[in-house]
């Protein structure tokens, strides 16, 4: 806790509360700043089709809150293999946990990679459903 956040007659936790709400608003403004030459970039680097869109979000745009029909993504998700377009698997493990593709880690992506390739490997190709998942994560 900075000191000079605190109020005398206010008590600590009030001033804990304000300044996580202000850390929370302060996040939340962040503002990308990649550009397009360094989408293409990353559309070469990871092999991503033309059919999928990339674009920088605008000025007043923030990534937890994208518009109708995009859904963020951060490179560090890119380099835990997170590949677009996205296979089925993990669209389908997204939409049962109601869950956007940058509400999970960079690790967490890298598990669930690696927990549905050994699947595949140990069931000689079956097919690992999205419950089947969660019990083993």
């Amino acid at each position: 806790m900075r000191g000079s956040l605190v109020k005398r007659d206010a008590p600590a936790t009030k001033v804990l509360d304000e300044d996580l709400r202000r850390s929370a608003t302060e996040a939340s403004m962040a503002r990308s700043r990649i550009t397009a030459e360094e989408l293409g970039d990353l559309r070469l680097f990871y092999d991503i089709p033309a059919s999928v869109i990339l674009r920088a979000p605008g000025l007043e745009e923030r990534v937890d809150d994208p518009p109708e029909g995009f859904v963020a993504i951060y490179e560090p998700e890119m380099q835990q293999s997170l590949r677009l377009p996205m296979h089925k698997f993990f669209r389908e493990v997204l939409r049962d946990w109601n869950l956007a593709p940058c509400q999970i880690t960079p690790n967490g992506w890298g598990q669930m990679v690696a927990s549905y390739l050994l699947w595949v490997v140990a069931e000689a190709g079956g097919k690992l459903t999205p419950k089947e998942f969660e019990s083993i994560y």
